[in-house]
């Protein structure tokens, strides 16, 4: 087996967390601040439908999402998020759609993400797995290596299962809120708020998910300590 450990692990896992935070805190400046300061300034200086000027305020996510993905060559989960809100966009202002619909766009994602999460817990390996060796490994194939290792434990094994049921039901979640603020909120201040219930959601849970990976962490160290001493000894307790 690769000479990789948990613990160094651990410490990448640690800086790619740290980025996405950072990463969240950007986005919000994007996806909130300037979307409000456009859509503020067309509504008092323009005559420009309520569609249109929700789209047009659009335009700086739209950019940011765009060049982050030719930056990075792929597609992450907010730029996904992104993306699919950008599609559905661009098709209700086609077909003339209504405003409330257009600001709850993003959160068609988040259903289908959230129940994704849900029914591959029905699977032999439920989604949390994917995300996390992609997350934790950076596909670099001796770690990959490592981490399908780690589903022999059984410690490992309920956590993917534990992380796949609170990912799939914070986004359901994130969704029912940020629909029932489309239908409570101005629209000025469902562009202000709405990006912090987002970002807020994703930022808690990959809180959450560092907090628990390091307590399932440590009980599958002690289950790999006691397979090696076993493996030692013949077998032999």
């Amino acid at each position: 087996m690769a000479n990789v450990t948990p613990s160094s692990s651990g410490v990448t896992g640690n800086l790619k967390a740290g980025s996405t935070f950072r990463g969240i805190a950007y986005s919000i400046i994007i996806n909130a601040a300037f979307p409000y300061i456009i859509y503020m300034l067309l509504k008092n200086y323009t005559h420009l439908s309520e569609l249109i000027i929700l789209a047009i305020s659009g335009i700086p996510p739209i950019i940011d999402t765009i060049v982050g993905v030719m930056r990075k060559g792929r597609v992450d989960l907010i730029a996904g998020i992104a993306l699919v809100g950008i599609a559905v966009g661009i098709v209700l202002v086609l077909v003339g759609g209504s405003p409330r619909v257009y600001l709850i766009r993003e959160s068609f994602f988040t259903v289908t993400i959230g129940l994704a999460y849900l029914v591959s817990m029905f699977f032999p390996k439920p989604l949390a797995f994917y995300f996390a060796r992609t997350f934790v490994t950076g596909n670099v194939c001796a770690q990959i290596v490592w981490f399908n290792s780690l589903w022999q434990y059984p410690n490992f094994r309920r956590s993917m299962y534990v992380s796949t049921m609170v990912w799939g039901i914070g986004f359901l979640l994130e969704a029912v809120i940020r629909t029932i603020m489309v239908f409570i909120l101005t629209i000025p201040q469902f562009l202000l708020i709405s990006p912090f219930v987002l970002y807020g959601f994703i930022g808690g849970l990959v809180a959450w998910n560092m907090w628990y990976s390091r307590r399932v962490g440590s009980k599958v160290r002690r289950e790999r300590q006691q397979e090696e001493l076993l493996s030692v000894s013949g077998g032999h307790p």
